[in-house]
């Protein structure tokens, strides 16, 4: 079976050959291979329904973050957008993203107790694991849809709290994130955090100097 152009170079025709051998034009099923093809290319080329459209961020309110890190958190939309809250009275700094909308993603910085576990910290963590798997210096403790890890302050801030430790902590709300992908996460906002100088901003209360 071929194909041969009319004499214009517009149009093609199908040709079809019988049993002996003689062409036989077969213009009835152009229009449907055609049609065919057309569905063939569509599905190659137009984006699925589960598409991310917008770019993933290179920072958590401030924080930076290697976006190849954060996007096996972050779900299929258009938007994207930052939503920080400062508890700095009470020792807690919270990022939100939310897509389209709606929020998907959060992280925090924390203040805790001296002698406070990562485990301690998944207890209260949102979609944390206390019995999670856990890394073998303790720090981290994580599953596939929280995690939290121990911020190495590099110095004391003037007007820390004494004793006070630095919790960092990441939840997704999709699904299909191993745990593999949140202990990536989670190490590498923690250590952010920690290059970042944020811990004065939990380790410090509000009106002391720094």
């Amino acid at each position: 079976m071929t194909y041969r152009r009319d004499s214009g170079g517009v149009a093609a025709t199908l040709i079809g050959r019988t049993a002996k051998g003689a062409a036989v034009p077969m213009p009835a099923l152009a229009p449907a291979l055609a049609f065919g093809l057309g569905l063939v290319l569509s599905s190659c080329t137009s984006p699925g329904a589960g598409a991310r459209e917008y770019a993933v961020p290179d920072s958590l309110c401030g924080v930076g973050i290697a976006p190849e890190v954060l996007a096996p958190a972050l779900p299929a939309g258009k938007e994207i957008s930052a939503h920080p809250r400062n508890g700095q009275d009470i020792g807690i700094v919270r990022c939100r993203l939310h897509v389209d909308g709606k929020s998907v993603f959060s992280a925090s910085i924390e203040r805790w107790e001296k002698d406070t576990s990562a485990a301690d910290v998944a207890v209260t963590a949102l979609n944390a694991d206390p019995g999670g798997s856990q890394s073998t210096d303790h720090r981290f403790v994580y599953s596939t849809k929280g995690a939290v890890g121990r911020v190495v302050c590099p110095a004391p801030a003037t007007g820390a709290i004494a004793g006070a430790t630095v919790w960092a902590s990441v939840r997704v709300t999709r699904d299909g994130v191993s745990s593999e992908q949140m202990k990536d996460l989670i190490t590498a906002y923690t250590n952010a955090v920690s290059a970042s100088g944020r811990c004065g901003e939990v380790l410090v209360k509000p009106g002391d100097p720094r």
